[in-house]
């Protein structure tokens, strides 16, 4: 066998046939509450869904927000932002006159000096890079492909400090998926040691959920999108309550996503580890 080639295996080869399940079907339905019969399950949607439409029937004089119009189709309306307060508006200022704006190859260059994320990178071969000034080389990658730039294109915006070549060759040999999850690892860890990520959330829960990338069609990863109406694949995210991204993976469109969502919380291995999502 080759190692790590479970990653990429079919997962539907590996649930259970339904001659084993059906026999645990009772006691499962028991467990969660839910009719074991066909008849019986969908009667109980039905049932519900009644419970809900009459509930809603009830409310509807004294909900403000939603509006039924003359064709018979509900309108949400658009919620109004609240006015900031005074002392809103006073904070605003005073971190804005302290805080001083910076580009994000600054914000690059600041994370790197404070938690070394770039000495995850180098050769494949595991030796010391040989390439001059390796730290800024990789400052300067890592903020060419994370804004999605393109070394030609990154280049030109360096004005020179760097070629197209010397960028794309630092992606190609001395970054891989092991050393960028170490990198984001080293950054997750202290951004978690930080006091003002608590008063967000403790850590506990995540969030997860995938945004839609358009990418050629004779692509092994691309399919069709029937919601969205187009080929692409899905960058699904796993973010924590305290605002930070934990775990990234590109999916293919229409695939079972409850397998990526118990992935990510199995390859998460900062110190942040949510039990909730």
């Amino acid at each position: 066998a080759v190692r790590g080639s479970e990653t990429y295996a079919d997962y539907r080869e590996q649930l259970l046939p339904w001659e084993q399940c059906e026999p645990l079907l009772e006691d499962y339905c028991k467990h969660v509450g839910l009719p074991a019969t066909a008849v019986g399950f969908v009667n109980a949607l039905q049932s519900r869904l009644t419970q809900v439409a009459e509930l809603t029937d009830q409310g509807y004089l004294e909900n403000g927000q939603v509006v039924i119009g003359e064709d018979g189709i509900p309108v949400l309306k658009r919620s109004k932002a609240k006015e900031m307060s005074c002392g809103a508006r006073a904070l605003e200022t005073a971190v804005l006159d302290r805080m001083r704006e910076r580009s994000v190859i600054e914000i690059l260059c600041d994370v790197a000096h404070w938690t070394r994320w770039p000495r995850h990178f180098g050769p494949l071969s595991g030796s010391d890079a040989k390439i001059e000034q390796p730290t800024e080389r990789y400052v300067l990658t890592a903020f060419t492909y994370g804004c999605n730039l393109g070394p030609a294109q990154a280049a030109r915006h360096l004005r020179g400090a760097v070629s197209a070549h010397m960028l794309s060759f630092v992606n190609r040999r001395h970054v891989d998926a092991n050393k960028l999850a170490a990198a984001c690892r080293d950054i997750i860890n202290s951004y978690a040691g930080l006091q003002l990520p608590k008063c967000w959330g403790d850590g506990k829960s995540a969030a997860a959920d995938g945004t839609k990338y358009d990418l050629y069609g004779q692509n092994l990863l691309a399919s069709y999108h029937i919601r969205y109406g187009g080929y692409g694949g899905i960058a699904y995210h796993h973010v924590s309550d305290t605002y930070v991204a934990l775990f990234s993976h590109f999916i293919p469109c229409g695939v079972w996503e409850a397998v990526y969502i118990i992935d990510g919380l199995l390859k998460n291995t900062s110190d942040i580890q949510p039990d909730t999502v």
